[in-house]
């Protein structure tokens, strides 16, 4: 199930889902030529880990959840 989209802003972060769950955190947020919202995240624990994804991928509690919350599967560092 998709989580309602909420504004993504830098500096959020969020817990990568699955085994070796880890925390990423946003540094840009950019719209492609067709209007498409994308985040560029870094790995909080190995800062010159990044990676480009659309916004949406965020919305997938599979995927990703915002870290702080319960349950998030991992701990802020």
């Amino acid at each position: 199930m998709i989580r309602r989209r909420q504004e993504v802003t830098e500096g959020q972060r969020y817990v990568k889902r699955g085994l070796g769950a880890s925390v990423w955190e946003v540094v840009a947020v950019t719209r492609d030529a067709v209007g498409k919202l994308h985040v560029r995240l870094v790995r909080v624990d190995d800062p010159k880990t990044m990676k480009t994804l659309a916004a949406t991928v965020l919305d997938d509690p599979a995927q990703f959840t915002p870290a702080g919350r319960a349950g998030a599967g991992g701990s802020e560092r």
